[in-house]
């Protein structure tokens, strides 16, 4: 359980545990940007997905310094804005950066790991992924990730109050959930 009746986070533990990954998270995320944008390398397009996953990687820092902030602004009265909170934009937009963050991460991975093991057990074959086409793959990548993150501010009588069920608005739907972890599990498995 995240909330509590007086703060938005339950405990202290989690109030230093947000600051602290959100700090971590966002500056380790923007070192590796920096870091991979000094260097050359061989390999253009593997970069170019790192610096991808570290841009997704880094929207859920983001999403925890908000959290954080709002749990410092809700101190001690949250249970009299707990109801007010969840129906916010600000709510609403954290929960879908949260969306867009670990959907698009979890593709990334798999992208990369298809596009290794393609490498791998065929060393000798002509398949490299080049600019073009990493760059196409990453647009899909984010505009997927987009898609999934907005569909439920398009419908709000199919989806309700989506990113605002809880405090923290880190609630997912168990058909996305499902669907994309248990494929991108099977990806991973299998190659």
């Amino acid at each position: 359980m995240f909330s509590f009746l007086w703060n938005l986070l339950a405990n202290i533990v989690l109030r230093v545990f947000v600051w602290v990954m959100a700090f971590i998270i966002c500056f380790g995320n923007v070192f590796v940007i920096c870091l991979r944008s000094c260097i050359a390398s061989e390999n253009e397009p593997h970069t170019m997905a790192i610096k991808s996953l570290c841009c997704a990687d880094c929207l859920m820092g983001v999403c925890l310094f908000f959290i954080g902030a709002f749990d410092i602004k809700y101190c001690g009265e949250y249970n009299r804005h707990a109801h007010i909170w969840m129906e916010t934009l600000s709510c609403q937009l954290i929960g879908s950066l949260a969306m867009l963050s670990t959907e698009v991460s979890v593709m990334m991975l798999t992208y990369m790991t298809v596009e290794k093991y393609l490498r791998i057990v065929f060393p000798f074959q002509q398949y490299r992924a080049g600019r073009r086409q990493t760059l196409c793959s990453l647009a899909s990548i984010w505009a997927l990730g987009f898609v999934l993150a907005a569909a439920p501010f398009w419908d709000h009588q199919t989806f309700g109050n989506f990113y605002g069920r809880n405090g923290v608005s880190l609630c997912y739907s168990t058909g996305i959930f499902l669907v994309l972890r248990l494929t991108n599990f099977g990806f991973h498995k299998v190659y």
